[in-house]
């Protein structure tokens, strides 16, 4: 789905602020999601909204009383034709233009469910705009009532799903929709998707599902818990990683361990339960957001996970969480996890770091002790550098003890070797016995 700019940024400028984009499965949305904060940040308008989190809310203003849905449908419309022109003539919206929409979005949330039912039923079936014109500001107004007007928005996405398109965008917005009705109404929520579930299966299957059991676990842990069970999802483990992810605080990580420790007790199978259990927690590492080492310190230690356990809460991490204190994370996982998985988690983490800055990357490295989180640092660092500073990378990989690692790392230098540099890398390879590839 084509979005210009102008809608993308009303989107982020609001929807930021309402907690919509907060976490998401998708990186494809999670890129466009990047990209358009860039946008937004250029216009920080005094609307009563900002660029911040639900919990920065700016104070309210007295309103003014909210125009009818029939003027909200023309005020749309009129919006909506000025947005098709700018994306025909390829014409910057000014400041003055944002302003305006940002407005017009803030007065439309201002309508009542059925006021709002009215307003976009309207604007989609007016064939006075182009196609991609009603889509995008159909689909800006849906994504936005997802937060507070959940119920009216799922059923307005079903209607217009035909007009909106089968993207993933358009799945992630209708998820946020049913698990924000599920926080208020799990069961009416779930009764909902029972019954589209044959007419709509694009948008009421598995997906919907896993919608349910996450805003579900936001309101009653137990219950979500029971809709594992109780609605079949095509892999048990995913509803747990679901309600997993929904832990943003160290309280809610504890009570959702709990609730899912409670829920494995009756499988037999302790090999099966504790295969459950690692995946789950794999899901909360990768979940992590905006809290600090510390923090995150505290509470794994109150909450006394395994040595395995540890590994698989480890795996989820990545350097968009760990970020300035990756390397106290991999010290960390040097004292903790198991000998067999710690090179597993460190390579992802530094070949990360090295990736976004292999400068800083390669301090930290110089200083960090000898040691099997240091062998499998250096290894992956090498790799990962070899691809743009190959001699950077053996100097790096010959510092490894002689053996398998070092062997291994020398191979994977070599493979990564920029291709125009093909003399240098064939040398490198007689020098420490690896075949040449052949030239095509």
């Amino acid at each position: 789905m084509k979005f210009s700019i102008s809608v993308s940024v009303l989107i982020l400028a609001i929807g930021i602020m309402l907690g919509l984009m907060r976490r998401t499965q998708l990186e494809t949305l999670k890129k466009d999601q990047r990209e358009l904060i860039s946008q937004a940040q250029k216009f920080q308008i005094d609307v009563g909204f900002s660029n911040t989190t639900s919990d920065q809310r700016a104070t309210k203003r007295p309103r003014a009383l909210p125009d009818s849905p029939q003027a909200m449908t023309g005020k749309l419309l009129a919006y909506a034709k000025e947005v098709e022109l700018h994306d025909k003539d390829g014409t910057e919206p000014d400041e003055d233009f944002e302003k305006r929409g940002l407005e017009l979005y803030k007065q439309l949330m201002a309508l009542s469910d059925a006021e709002l039912q009215s307003a976009i039923q309207a604007l989609r079936d007016d064939e006075s705009i182009s196609l991609a014109a009603r889509r995008s500001t159909v689909w800006s107004a849906l994504f936005l009532m997802s937060e507070d007007h959940p119920v009216v928005s799922v059923a307005l996405f079903t209607e217009s799903a035909k007009l909106l398109g089968d993207d993933e965008i358009s799945k992630y917005a209708f998820s946020s929709s049913l698990a924000n009705w599920a926080k208020v109404d799990p069961v009416a929520a779930l009764e909902w998707t029972r019954k589209n579930a044959a007419t709509h299966p694009d948008i009421a299957g598995e997906n919907a599902v896993q919608a349910i059991i996450s805003g579900a676990a936001k309101k009653d842990l137990k219950l979500a818990l029971k809709l594992v069970s109780e609605m079949n999802p095509e892999d048990f483990t995913t509803g747990l990683r679901t309600i997993a992810e929904t832990g943003e605080t160290p309280a809610q990580r504890t009570a959702i361990i709990a609730a899912i420790r409670e829920k494995l007790a009756g499988i037999s199978d302790l090999t099966n339960r504790d295969a459950h259990l690692n995946q789950a927690l794999e899901a909360m590492g990768r979940s992590l957001s905006n809290e600090d080492f510390e923090s995150v310190q505290s509470w794994l230690k109150n909450t006394q996970l395994s040595e395995q356990e540890s590994a698989h809460f480890a795996s989820g991490l990545s350097y968009s969480q760990t970020k300035q204190d990756t390397g106290r994370w991999i010290e960390w996982m040097e004292k903790t996890l198991p000998p067999d998985q710690l090179g597993e988690s460190v390579d992802g983490l530094i070949g990360q770091w090295t990736q976004q800055d292999y400068v800083a990357a390669g301090k930290w490295l110089t200083k960090f002790p000898a040691g099997p989180a240091k062998s499998a640092a250096v290894s992956s660092y090498a790799v990962t550098v070899a691809e743009y500073e190959p001699q950077v990378a053996v100097q790096w990989a010959l510092t490894l003890p002689t053996g398998k690692k070092r062997q291994e790392t020398f191979v994977s230098i070599y493979e990564n070797w920029p291709k125009n540099d093909s003399v240098a890398a064939n040398i490198f390879a007689k020098q420490h016995g690896i075949t040449p590839r052949t030239e095509p």
